[in-house]
């Protein structure tokens, strides 16, 4: 009796320090919280990052195929929220950047590719390095600038012209548009498939000139870092599966949602638990 081997999905881009006020951190970043995902769902997790020499995954992804990449430092993330609960992000230091050179020939013909920026770390012909895999992206990380302290904001998306078509799916966040629906909308225009997640509103996905919205499930926030990035792994991997959109969002939003009321990446459901929910909460 053979095995059925899982399907192998790979995440690019920079793992992450982030800093907490009591100067702790704990280790992040959109690669982090979508193999926890994959894990979960039974798929074969393949990361390429860049880190300092002391980086170590979390002990939950210490199992998982890591190719890190050699850097001075771990790109380092600080959140200060003032008095209003405004959030003022800072960085610094930056990794390395990860090149299409950089990617093991054994990781370019993978079932699924996910993009990860977090820092402008990844240039646009890593979209060449993958041949006719299917190439999906969360590129938020296109978007950040930052100022000589650090500061982080929104930047303009040098390079959307060159990489959207190359996409097949792309995952946003509202928030990654700061509320403007017109990029959004503009971005759609040009890509194949577009996801905008919209929090406690769940989602909106814009393909083949149709607008869907799919509604969330109710959540008890306990932990909300990294909802977007679990919601896009999960997205990727169920549309890969079933092909259907609808489907697909409904499962990354219950997903997502049941992974923010717990604490960490470990805490993100498998996937019996999200198949049961749906069962017994059909739309």
């Amino acid at each position: 009796m053979t095995t059925k081997q899982p399907f192998t999905y790979v995440l690019v881009g920079h793992v992450t320090k982030d800093l907490h006020q009591n100067g702790n951190f704990s280790i992040g970043g959109t690669v982090t919280y979508a193999t926890a995902v994959v894990k979960k769902l039974d798929w074969r997790p393949v990361v390429i990052t860049t880190a300092a020499p002391d980086f170590e995954p979390i002990p939950f992804l210490r199992d998982v195929k890591w190719h890190v990449l050699p850097s001075p430092a771990t790109t380092t993330f600080r959140n200060v929220y003032n008095q209003h609960g405004h959030r003022q992000q800072t960085v610094g230091p930056v990794a390395a950047p990860i090149r299409a050179a950089d990617i093991p020939a054994s990781c370019r013909q993978a079932s699924l590719i996910h993009l990860c920026p977090l820092t402008q770390e990844l240039e646009p012909d890593i979209a060449t390095a993958f041949g006719d895999a299917r190439l999906t992206a969360t590129p938020q990380g296109w978007l950040r600038q930052w100022d000589e302290q650090g500061r982080v904001s929104l930047g303009n998306w040098h390079h959307v012209d060159q990489l959207l078509p190359k996409l097949h799916t792309t995952v946003i966040s509202i928030e990654d548009v700061e509320q403007d629906w017109s990029i959004a909308e503009d971005w759609a225009s040009r890509a194949n498939i577009l996801v905008v997640t919209q929090g406690e509103s769940g989602c909106t996905i814009f393909a083949q000139g149709d607008r869907i919205s799919v509604p969330p499930r109710p959540a008890q926030p306990v932990d909300p870092t990294g909802a977007g990035d679990v919601f896009a792994a999960a997205f990727f991997i169920r549309y890969f599966e079933t092909n259907d959109l609808r489907q697909s969002a409904r499962f990354a939003n219950v997903t997502a949602s049941m992974a923010i009321e717990r604490n960490g990446p470990a805490g993100v459901p498998d996937r019996a638990e999200v198949e049961q929910y749906l069962a017994q909460h059909p739309v």
